[in-house]
């Protein structure tokens, strides 16, 4: 990936040369043009890879888009993570974030098990899925919620005043997400929830802003 770097940035460098040499010696208008045009594709390039986005030129670099390790951060970097519940879970309030242990998928590493709470690692457009399988009985009902930083951006119920009896209920979020900001499941609406093994929650980035 550095290599790949460098030889664009010397491609750069060398086209630039040759660019103001040509300027110095030669007065043909479609050469000028036609170097000017390359000097503006290779600048794009650059600014591309460095910040993941198309910018006019080099001035369009956003530093803080280069990783410190100085690893460019690319547009198509994978950043995508499946997990699980591996066991059942009983009694669980409201305003308790819901915990995913078994790991299945983590690119990145940047979904916490531990926790339960992915941490965007860029600005970007993100998709989120949760699937939740509950077990109610009479008014024992299941609500949970994707949370981004405490912000509701959606939610799934489940449940009616009826026997006891099993129910699996799901949804999708797409959502604008900052980096550093922190996404979760979280118990709402009911308390003493039973949620049961295979209830899975997971997430990948579709674009860098």
């Amino acid at each position: 990936m550095h290599l790949k770097l460098l030889m664009i940035c010397f491609l750069f460098l060398s086209v630039n040369c040759i660019y103001s040499q040509k300027t110095t010696n030669i007065t043909n208008q479609e050469t000028v043009s036609d170097l000017q045009n390359r000097v503006s594709i290779l600048e794009r390039t650059v600014s591309k890879m460095l910040t993941g986005r198309d910018t006019t030129n080099l001035t369009g670099i956003n530093t803080l888009k280069v990783a410190s390790g100085g690893i460019p951060i690319f547009n198509n970097t994978a950043v995508v993570f499946c997990a699980r519940t591996n066991s059942n879970m009983g009694g669980i309030s409201t305003g308790y974030i819901l915990k995913f242990p078994t790991v299945i998928t983590n690119v990145g590493k940047h979904y916490n098990p531990t926790d339960g709470i992915f941490i965007a690692p860029v600005h970007g457009i993100y998709l989120f899925y949760w699937t939740m399988q509950c077990y109610h009985s009479g008014n024992a009902h299941c609500g949970t919620a994707l949370k981004i930083d405490n912000s509701l951006k959606g939610k799934i119920r489940s449940g009616e005043n009826a026997g006891s009896y099993y129910h699996t209920g799901s949804s999708t979020v797409i959502v604008e997400v900052e980096a550093g900001e922190h996404v979760w499941i979280e118990n709402v609406d009911y308390s003493s929830a039973d949620i049961y093994s295979y209830s899975s929650f997971g997430g990948s980035l579709l674009s860098i802003l």
